[in-house]
């Protein structure tokens, strides 16, 4: 099967963030290819599904392919299963190829034997081979200047949330001269901590296209995070004080109400990187969150200022949003590596 590839399909390759662990030291997202074969291996575990696929070269000879996917909660919430896929199935598959000339490929779209196809991506797109006649044949809208409406309209906070628009940096992140010689010198492939499924600290905790769900206990608010199965408490009450508490990778943190919108500072945080590209956080970082309810449209707008004396000399701040649908629940993530 020869293998095809798009460097201008940008369309079909958006540029925000498609999976919340670092595959820019892997794959080059600005490229699609397709390939065909047949299943050989399948691994069904979170961060990523693993498959191996036997293809046949333009030599007529056979090779073997490495593909990564999406997360299996992506899937599942698609109808998609392991029992989907079998050792022994031809499929067809686009996605990013290799930068390191590998026979590997970060998958976006299969076409199952049953001629359904699978998108693998955590964010909508549209699948390649069966689209509806007349349909349109463009990816889900990110830009600035999208609209993102829940499916009804959000009585309160409390409830499980789902991406609607992907986390964004509002502007380049201003550095240190410390930050930008720790950052020069991360190397993705030794040092991500998601390679050895170490769950992030905040911001990026929270930073994720995966389901969150604020839970109501009086004096605090537990906030569950699919991604890692993190959970945060955001006391409500002076009862508590950071004084009292441990440094830790999801820090301390207090809440207050300012109408609709859910004001968190959180500070005491032990992370040692503010992003999943390497940027360096100290413990004197401190972060302020907005979580404002839209009751009307079912949608909940977030807002992350976080400033570090150590490495920022400007404060870094990131935006995203939430829609309500109702029946969402919260999966396990149960991180294993392949």
């Amino acid at each position: 099967m020869k293998l095809i590839i798009a460097t201008s399909m940008l369309v079909l390759m958006p540029t925000v963030v498609q999976t919340h662990h670092s595959t820019r030291a892997f794959y080059d997202r600005a490229a699609s290819a397709q390939i065909e074969g047949v299943i050989t291996s399948l691994f069904w575990r979170n961060p990523h599904v693993g498959l191996t696929l036997l293809v046949r070269n333009e030599q007529g000879e056979q090779e073997e392919w490495d593909l990564e996917g999406g997360t299996i909660n992506t899937l599942r919430r698609r109808g998609f299963t392991e029992d989907s896929f079998a050792v022994g199935d031809r499929v067809r598959v686009a996605g990013a190829p290799s930068i390191r000339g590998l026979n590997a490929l970060f998958v976006t779209n299969m076409l199952l034997p049953s001629g359904q196809e699978v998108v693998f991506t955590d964010q909508p797109r549209p699948p390649l081979w069966t689209m509806p006649p007349g349909a349109p044949a463009t990816a889900s809208p990110s830009g600035p200047d999208t609209r993102v409406l829940g499916e009804r309209a959000a009585p309160d906070l409390f409830r499980v949330w789902s991406l609607g628009r992907i986390y964004r940096l509002e502007a380049p992140l201003a550095l240190t001269d410390a930050a930008t010689a720790a950052r020069s010198a991360w190397d993705p492939i030794r040092d991500d901590p998601s390679l050895r499924c170490e769950p992030p600290g905040m911001p990026n905790a929270i930073l994720n296209p995966y389901p969150i769900e604020f839970i109501d206990e009086g004096d605090r608010i537990r906030l569950k995070i699919e991604e890692w199965d993190a959970v945060r408490t955001i006391y409500m009450t002076d009862t508590a004080s950071p004084q009292d508490t441990s440094s830790s990778r999801l820090g301390y943190s207090r809440g207050i109400w300012d109408g609709d919108t859910l004001i968190v500072r959180t500070s005491h945080i032990e992370a040692p990187f503010l992003d999943d590209s390497g940027t360096p956080m100290s413990e004197a970082a401190q972060m302020i969150e907005r979580f404002s309810l839209r009751s009307d449209e079912g949608r909940l707008d977030y807002e992350v200022t976080v400033t570090d004396p150590a490495y920022l000399v400007e404060p870094a701040v990131w935006n995203a949003a939430w829609i309500w649908r109702p029946g969402l629940t919260i999966q396990t993530f149960d991180c294993a590596l392949n």
